[in-house]
């Protein structure tokens, strides 16, 4: 396996694989729980990004495209069963960027699902990227919530967090691409409880040339790190369809 990919419980019989995307500044062990949660006929892969856990002494990467690419690269050289595509907030643009590439070649999804992500461009009055630490630390929490103290308090924790936190937020702020409608079947997830993302945010109809589905579940914005099941049983049940269209 390599660096980029991490399964959490590795099931090389089962029929579909998920690779999965997580929130800003988070690393693959936010699916620790989705390994065990999954049917046994679905696999759960978890991109490990640069800058955090296994990979905290690599640079983040603070492009969008850049990631994309990388992504679409291992996933396309990796296992040959089908696949879908699944991502968390700034993680579910991401995923709709890796789904443009991967398109493109013979190893495509079968399906994107996007969670809790914001299909709006951010104006720079809005960018939290640029802002010193003080500022930084009060626009994340006043937007994602507030941040534990065990780790704003620690210098030494803080500095691995903010770094990718930071990167992922300057690659999904400055991130310019427009509307590219594809041809794999797209899923949105929406939390009922989401008051980070909702409303027009929502609106990812532009990036299909298909009706899009959206499945609203009783969510806040960070229920998939606690309550996988609640996306899985999305996310199962549009799979094994499209498999069995296939």
């Amino acid at each position: 396996m390599t660096k980029w990919l991490w399964l959490p419980q590795p099931r090389p019989a089962a029929l579909l694989r998920l690779y999965c995307l997580a929130h800003a500044g988070a690393g693959a062990n936010v699916f620790a729980t989705w390994g065990r949660t999954a049917p046994d006929e679905l696999e759960i892969a978890a991109i490990q990004l640069p800058g955090r856990e296994t990979r905290v002494d690599e640079e983040p990467l603070r492009t969008l495209a850049s990631a994309a690419e990388l992504i679409a690269e291992v996933i396309a050289s990796n296992d040959k069963r089908p696949f879908a595509l699944f991502g968390h907030s700034l993680g579910g643009k991401l995923a709709v960027r890796v789904a443009l590439l991967l398109e493109k070649t013979d190893h495509r999804p079968i399906h994107l699902f996007v969670s809790g992500a914001s299909a709006a461009t951010i104006p720079q009055d809005k960018w939290l990227h640029k802002l010193d630490d003080d500022q930084f630390v009060r626009s994340v929490a006043n937007r994602f919530g507030g941040l534990p103290t065990q780790i704003t308090d620690d210098q030494k924790i803080w500095s691995l967090f903010e770094r990718p936190l930071r990167a992922d937020l300057e690659a999904s702020e400055t991130d310019t691409l427009t509307p590219h409608p594809l041809g794999v079947p797209l899923t949105v997830i929406t939390g009922a409880r989401d008051t980070v993302v909702y409303g027009k945010e929502l609106s990812w109809q532009p990036w299909s040339n298909q009706l899009v589905h959206y499945e609203r579940i009783d969510a806040d914005h960070f229920s998939y790190r606690t309550e996988p099941r609640l996306y899985l049983e999305v996310i199962a049940r549009h799979m094994f369809i499209q498999w069995q269209a296939c």
